[in-house]
């Protein structure tokens, strides 16, 4: 008798994918028939705005699914037994940020101010309908977003920067996992979508007062904006949350680094949905780069840029890492050379060419090894190498710009253009924007933290019985930086799941 095979969860996998790659392709086709078709029927000026708005859809909608990467890359890499938490994060997320960034975000960072450090306050944003009269019709307050964008539907660029914005929080994630609390995780990415990513967006892409003379910041796609944010407040959170049990040797119970790590424990439960997420982050930032150009005609170029930086990244990693760390080179590590080099090309695709988009791949990649070890070296528990692929990589994309980027673009648009001195400018713009998301993310992880610690232990108990679970209280002995101590180490504790949870794989369960 012939024996039936069931397919595996990976063929199944593949399946699945094939058909969503197929009927992502035959939307892309479908609309850009319908922008031939209107290209036809219309007015020249018409009909390229509506080239233009059908290709900002196309984009976000590639960025978009980004997030299924990012989902396959981070349970690829995490034990077995956090999966279903791991999804179930990169799943809300997405709703949160959306929640959040129309709430407040959006309208915090492109609503028309005059300050130059925060945008208008349009909450609760509303939609305006198209009309024949005015098909590309912009509600009132939004007009530097309106000049930015000529042409473009309101909900369009609504849709393309909410987007932008999830991916920040996304980033997130892969950094805290396995040790994260559920609700704290939620919290934060609400603020951070909300508030703080907003902030200094708008100073960069709003019309702040970082993108105006003298400084004239430049960040093309968000190498800063969107991953060096992403990759500071993920530093900040797995600082905050301490290294996994046994990670390093990390006793949670005793708060102490006394024993040996197991390295067999922490091994990859799946590296065939990490390597199929890296390939979708990769077919998205196609539309996270290529998106964000106002001129159609930059789109080849940038994406040829982005290409070869993410192969120039992936090559770095395996040209480096006998050197870097001494090691033979790991599947891991070819897939965050990759996505540092695409971090790191995402400030400049439409300023740099060639030669010079495979140079930042290259030093990217090694960038990503270096920032590895380092993070080992402090004790820093980043599950999926985050920090590194955004945060360092986010960097020195962001500097590249000053270094590499050409004055024949149309889109660097620069006045009084001097190398040296952009360069700086770079430097100090990411500074910035850097030093005031790691405050405004410390702040935000202790505060739910604390938040959390409380409404769980109870209001019935007191202060003195609350700090039996932080060990020794620091109050009687330094006064009120003994208060800040304390409040520090609730916080610190609010935020991560107990030694059970963590050995049952979080606080999410599968409902059957």
């Amino acid at each position: 008798m012939a024996r039936h095979r069931h397919p595996t969860s990976q063929g199944k996998l593949g399946k699945a994918f094939k058909k969503c790659k197929f009927s992502l392709l035959f939307l892309m086709t479908l609309l850009l028939v319908l922008g031939d078709k209107a290209i036809a029927q219309g007015d020249p000026q018409g009909d390229f705005n509506t080239v233009d708005t059908l290709w900002l859809l196309i984009t976000a909608s590639l960025v978009f699914f980004m997030n299924a990467g990012f989902a396959m890359l981070e349970t690829g890499l995490c034990r077995t037994g956090n999966a279903v938490n791991v999804l179930a994060k990169n799943l809300i997320v997405f709703c949160i940020a959306a929640i959040a960034f129309w709430l407040f975000g959006f309208g915090l960072m492109f609503g028309d101010s005059d300050n130059g450090v925060i945008g208008g306050f349009t909450f609760f944003l509303n939609l305006p309908f198209p009309s024949k009269v005015d098909p590309y019709a912009f509600p009132e307050g939004f007009t530097t977003l309106g000049d930015s964008w000529e042409g473009r539907s309101f909900a369009s660029l609504f849709f393309f920067q909410l987007v932008f914005a999830g991916t920040a929080a996304t980033i997130v994630s892969g950094a805290v996992a396995e040790r994260i609390k559920f609700w704290a995780f939620i919290l934060f990415s609400f603020v951070l979508v909300g508030f703080i990513y907003p902030l200094v967006g708008y100073w960069v892409w709003g019309g702040g007062w970082l993108s105006a003379e003298p400084i004239q910041f430049r960040d093309f796609a968000g190498s800063t904006v969107v991953h060096s944010v992403g990759g500071m407040a993920a530093l900040l959170g797995a600082w905050l949350l301490k290294p996994r049990q046994d990670k390093f040797g990390y006793d949670p119970v005793d708060d102490s680094f006394s024993g040996e790590e197991d390295a067999e424990q922490f091994k990859a439960h799946n590296l065939s949905l990490a390597t199929l997420g890296c390939l979708i982050l990769w077919l998205g930032w196609f539309g996270f780069n290529g998106g964000s150009t106002v001129d159609l005609a930059y789109v080849p170029h940038i994406i040829t840029t982005t290409f070869l930086a993410a192969a120039a990244g992936g090559a770095a990693a395996v040209l480096f890492s006998p050197a870097v760390t001494a090691r033979k080179v790991s599947l891991s590590s070819i897939i965050n050379g990759i996505l540092g080099g695409l971090v790191g090309i995402t400030a400049s695709s439409a300023y740099v060419n060639i030669l010079a988009a495979v140079l930042i791949g290259l030093i990217s990649g090694f960038l990503v090894l270096m920032g590895k070890n380092l993070l080992e070296f402090l004790k820093i528990d980043d599950l999926v190498g985050a920090v590194p692929v955004h945060l360092f990589c986010g960097f020195w994309g962001t500097l590249a710009v000053g270094i590499f980027a050409s004055t024949s673009s149309s889109e660097y648009q620069l006045d009084n253009y001097y190398r040296m001195s952009q360069i700086f400018y770079q430097f100090l713009g990411w500074s910035i924007v850097v030093f005031v998301v790691g405050i405004l993310s410390l702040i935000a992880w202790i505060s739910i933290g604390i938040l959390l610690y409380y409404l769980e232990q109870g209001a019935e108990k007191t202060n003195r019985e609350r700090m039996k679970g932080i060990g020794r209280s620091y109050a009687q002995d330094y006064g009120l930086l003994g208060d800040i101590i304390d409040w520090f180490q609730i916080g610190r504790q609010g935020i991560r799941v107990s030694v059970e949870m963590e050995e049952q794989g979080g606080d999410t369960t599968v409902i059957p």
